[in-house]
């Protein structure tokens, strides 16, 4: 099994088509939709797929959509795999045909709902801390929801390694799979580990050392990786608070459109979030409320 840890980055294409090489079976991080079916079979072009999916990156989407193609003409098995955000998709479902109440009767269903419902309090919190103009207290309310994301993180990783396990079961004609994941999902690699030898790829480091430069996590990643270990009960001897205010300096100034390899720069996201990482990494508490005060509160009047 081969785990390949990327991002939604137009840039990490083809070196995630690389890594796929000699593989049979590409295990997606995504629900199954009516969309992908629709794409799969020929029914729907990568731009169009793209077009209904409700997603901040549409041309990585289109890119993306565009390999899948691709590697199921080379008769690749294409599977999208994602217990946690599946239940999401049948919550939705269920209250649209009116059979919620059936349908969060299963525990599963209630306990991806518990966490759920948390990490949107949580989220919710987040924001309007912004409008207090008290960076303690948005710091806070970070650590709050950066707790609650990590519980998130553990549940989605478990339920999602589960049942690559048992697919892998269904399917002995396939040996060997290729599963995506997202930069945060390292316990994937710990809960898959039980049920069959696996191994890793990093994109990112992988691209960052193709670029030349030192990989740097951002500390909002960071500060979740941190409360994930504390929940699987690993030790952590993190500064939780300084990891908050540089993750807020951080999402200020890392760029939020969409960029794209060229001659002059093959990695263009790359470079711009090692650098913004550099920049909020260096700075102390007191900076980080300095640099929000000036970024963030005088956007709001009193």
């Amino acid at each position: 099994m081969l785990i390949t840890y990327t991002s939604h980055r137009v840039e990490l294409l083809p070196l995630l088509r690389r890594e796929l090489e000699g593989y049979k079976c590409f295990v997606l991080e995504e629900p199954e939709t009516e969309e992908l079916k629709r794409l799969l079979s020929g029914e729907m072009a990568g731009k169009e797929y793209a077009m209904w999916m409700d997603t901040p990156f549409p041309v990585y989407t289109e890119k993306l959509a565009e390999l899948l193609l691709e590697l199921k003409k080379r008769n690749m098995k294409i599977l999208a795999v994602e217990p946690y955000l599946q239940v999401i998709e049948g919550i939705h479902r269920a209250v649209d045909e009116g059979r919620y109440e059936e349908y969060v009767k299963d525990k599963t269903v209630r306990k991806v709902l518990e966490v759920e419902r948390k990490a949107t309090k949580a989220l919710l919190e987040y924001q309007e801390a912004f409008m207090s103009k008290d960076f303690d207290l948005v710091v806070e309310k970070t650590l709050e929801f950066a707790r609650a994301d990590a519980e998130r993180f553990v549940l989605r990783d478990r339920m999602r390694a589960e049942r690559i396990c048992e697919i892998s079961q269904e399917i002995p004609e396939i040996p060997d799979f290729a599963v995506e994941a997202g930069q945060i999902h390292f316990l994937l690699k710990k809960y898959l580990e039980n049920c069959m030898p696996t191994r890793s790829v990093n994109l990112v480091e992988i691209a960052s050392k193709m670029a030349g430069i030192k990989y740097v996590k951002n500390p909002g990643n960071e500060l979740t990786e941190h409360f994930i270990r504390e929940i699987e009960g690993m030790e952590s001897d993190a500064d939780y608070e300084l990891l908050a205010a540089q993750a807020l300096v951080y999402i200020t100034i890392v760029s939020k459109e969409e960029m794209f390899p060229s001659e002059s720069c093959r990695f263009p996201h790359i470079v711009d979030e090692v650098r913004a990482a550099k920049i909020a990494r260096s700075l102390t508490y007191r900076g980080c409320r300095k640099f929000v005060e000036e970024a963030w509160f005088k956007r709001f009047k009193a």
